[in-house]
């Protein structure tokens, strides 16, 4: 069995949307992860019957991702809080609008194997700062973002996932997984 050990290469893509598409830019890579939680949302629900439970469901339906880094680039932070910016100003208003963006990262695990995921459909709270004066040691300041992963109709799924110790994934599978947000069940590279 092997085990988790670290978080890296982040990577998120930009969205642009139209009523009967959705179209990813180039992934990019964000340097500088520290820690990423996911945790599921859930719809409940109980029936009883005779003074007891007599069945339970629970279903998904988003995810909240928390990702901590050591600074998201401006561009990154404008692009999901949806911000107004010109000729090097940024300004936030009461009708900012967050944009959807896809996020993946890698968990790396013990020898040499690896996690891939993409989360598909995300938006973004916007993004908490924690800032310390440096006293007689270096404080540094990091970025934290709370996303909202959802399962968009055109998509049909939360993310796409991939482990390299599964026997069905291959060298090739892993070297063009982040090369383009992945959607369908076969991960492939950009077409050129």
């Amino acid at each position: 069995m092997e085990y988790k050990i670290n978080v890296q290469n982040v990577h998120l893509a930009e969205i642009t949307e139209t009523p009967n598409d959705i179209t990813y830019g180039t992934p990019e890579h964000v340097a500088g992860a520290m820690e990423i939680s996911t945790t599921p949302q859930l719809s409940t629900g109980e029936l009883y019957g005779d003074g007891k439970i007599v069945h339970k469901s629970s279903k998904k339906i988003g995810y909240q991702i928390t990702i901590s880094l050591n600074k998201l680039p401006s561009k990154w932070r404008r692009y999901m809080e949806g911000v107004k910016y010109k000729d090097g100003v940024e300004y936030g208003t009461t009708e900012d609008e967050p944009k959807p963006f896809a996020i993946g990262w890698e968990f790396s695990k013990t020898n040499g194997e690896k996690e891939l995921i993409w989360f598909l459909y995300c938006l973004a709270e916007p993004i908490q700062q924690t800032g310390r004066q440096s006293e007689s040691n270096t404080n540094y300041s990091t970025d934290s973002i709370t996303i909202t992963a959802l399962e968009h109709d055109l998509l049909g799924r939360f993310y796409t996932f991939i482990d390299s110790e599964d026997e069905n994934v291959t060298e090739q599978m892993i070297e063009d997984f982040f090369k383009k947000v992945q959607t369908n069940d076969t991960i492939s590279s950009p077409q050129t």
